[in-house]
C-alpha cells in the first residue's frame, strides 16, 4: 500500500450511530479514542433517542446527510422520500447518481470498521465499501438473520480481519467464507467505582438496558421475589435505563423498584457500586428460538464486572452468555432458568468471603476480556498502515 492514504480517517459503518444511546455506538466511541479527530461515523438508522457524537456523521437517509430534522421511520414521509429519489438507497442499494456524492463526502477515509447486524447492513456495508474502495475489518456483534446472505460472503471474504464478539459465531463465519477471524470482545475502561458487601440482610440489584427484549427474565425475577423478601430485611432494585422500560416491570416488583435514570460513564458505575449483586435477565430462551441467546453477549455484563459485581444471569443453559463465562460460572456469574437458581445465588452470596472472591473473579474477567485499551490495540494493528 502506497504512503497516499497517510493521514487520512477511519470509517465507522453500521444501522445505528455511534452514541452512547445504544450498545453498538458506544462500542464505536470506544474503538475510535485512539484515532482523535481522525474518524467518521455513516449510518442509516435513528431510533429517536440520540444523535452521533462522532466528529464528522453521515446518515444515509434523507437527500442531505443527518441534517433532516426528524426521524422517517417506516411511514409516509420514508416511503415518499425513496419514491421521489430524494434518500440514498433503493432497497438496501445505493441509488446510483449518490455514489459519486458518497465518494466526495468520503474522499479522505483510508479504513473502515464495519459492524452489520442484519442481512439488508451486510448489503448496505458492502454497498459504502464497494463505492469508497479502501481497507476495511467486520466485527461481528450478532447474526440477527438465518441463513446469512451473499453479502455477508463478500465482507468476510474480502476483509483484513472478522472479528467476532462470542466463539459461538466461528462456525458461521467460516462456513459462510474462509477468513481469518479473533475475538473483539466488549471494550469499555476501568472504573474508579468498586462495589462492596452490602451486609447479610441486605440485597440491592442492580438492572441496566432495555428490559423489553428480556421480559422472560424480569419475570423469573418477579417469581422469585417473595423468597427473597422472607430472608433480606430490605431489598432494593436499582434501575438504570430508559424510563418508559419500567412499564415493563411485573406488579409484583415495583414496590421494590428504586429508578435511577438513564445513567452514562462514572455517574452510572458509582450508582452500581452502592449494589451488591447484579442482574441480567437474559437471553434467557434457547438458542434455537432465540437468535440473541444463539450468539449475544449483552454489554451491561461488561459494565457490572468493570465494578465488580457479581451477576445472576437469567440465561439459556446452551446460550452463548452462558458458555463465554464458563471460567467463572457459579463462581462470579451465576447462571438462574428457574427462581430457586436466583434463591440459591443469593444465598451463597450472603457469605462476605464468597461474595469478595466473586467480585475479584468478576474484576479479573473483565481485564481478560472487556479492557477498552486492550480492544483498541486490535484495531489499531489494522488501521494504523492505512490512516
Amino acid at each position: 500500500m502506497s504512503d497516499q492514504r497517510k493521514g487520512r480517517k477511519i470509517l465507522f459503518a453500521s444501522l445505528l450511530c455511534a452514541s452512547r444511546t445504544n450498545a453498538l455506538g458506544v462500542q464505536m466511541l470506544h474503538l475510535a479514542e485512539p484515532f482523535g479527530p481522525a474518524w467518521a461515523d455513516c449510518y442509516w438508522y435513528n431510533d429517536g433517542r440520540g444523535k452521533s457524537e462522532a466528529p464528522t456523521s453521515y446518515r444515509l437517509y434523507s437527500s442531505i446527510p443527518d441534517l433532516w430534522p426528524f426521524a422517517t421511520g417506516r411511514g409516509f414521509v420514508s416511503r415518499m422520500t425513496g419514491r421521489l429519489g430524494l434518500g440514498w438507497w433503493r432497497g438496501n442499494h445505493l441509488i446510483a447518481r449518490k455514489k459519486s456524492h458518497l465518494r466526495r463526502l468520503l474522499d479522505d477515509i483510508g479504513f473502515a470498521f464495519v459492524g452489520p447486524l442484519w442481512n439488508n447492513d451486510a448489503t448496505r456495508c458492502r454497498e459504502i465499501l464497494q463505492t469508497i474502495g479502501c481497507p476495511f475489518v467486520v466485527h461481528i456483534w450478532d447474526f440477527l438473520d438465518k441463513p446469512l446472505n451473499a453479502d455477508y460472503q463478500w465482507l468476510f471474504s474480502h476483509a483484513e480481519q472478522v472479528f467476532y464478539l462470542s466463539p459461538t459465531m466461528v462456525q458461521e463465519i467460516r462456513a459462510t467464507a474462509q477468513c481469518e477471524t479473533s475475538l473483539l470482545s466488549i471494550a469499555r475502561g476501568h472504573s474508579q467505582f468498586k462495589a462492596r458487601h452490602c451486609g447479610a440482610d441486605m440485597l440491592k440489584i442492580g438492572l441496566v438496558g432495555t428490559l423489553s427484549t428480556y421480559s422472560d427474565g424480569v419475570e423469573l425475577l418477579s417469581r422469585a421475589i417473595d423468597k427473597l423478601h422472607s430472608q433480606f430485611a430490605e431489598i432494593r432494585i436499582k434501575y438504570l435505563g430508559a424510563r418508559e422500560q419500567l412499564a415493563i416491570i411485573p406488579e409484583s416488583l415495583r414496590e421494590f423498584v428504586e429508578y435511577a435514570g438513564y445513567l452514562y460513564g462514572d455517574v452510572r458505575d458509582k450508582a452500581l457500586a452502592d449494589c451488591n449483586v447484579a442482574y441480567l435477565p437474559g437471553p434467557l430462551l434457547s438458542p434455537q428460538e432465540d437468535a440473541r441467546s444463539r450468539h449475544s453477549i449483552p454489554s451491561r455484563l461488561a459494565d457490572y464486572m468493570a465494578i465488580g459485581l457479581p451477576v445472576i444471569a437469567a440465561v439459556h443453559p446452551s446460550s452463548a452468555t452462558n458458555a463465554f463465562f464458563a471460567s467463572i460460572r457459579s463462581k462470579g456469574f451465576f447462571p438462574a432458568s428457574e427462581p430457586d437458581d436466583i434463591n440459591c445465588a443469593v444465598q451463597e452470596l450472603q457469605n462476605e468471603m464468597f461474595w469478595k472472591n466473586a467480585s475479584d473473579s468478576c474484576l479479573g474477567f473483565f481485564g481478560k476480556y472487556f479492557d477498552k485499551e486492550q480492544a483498541q490495540r486490535q484495531l489499531l494493528a489494522f488501521a494504523e498502515e492505512y490512516v
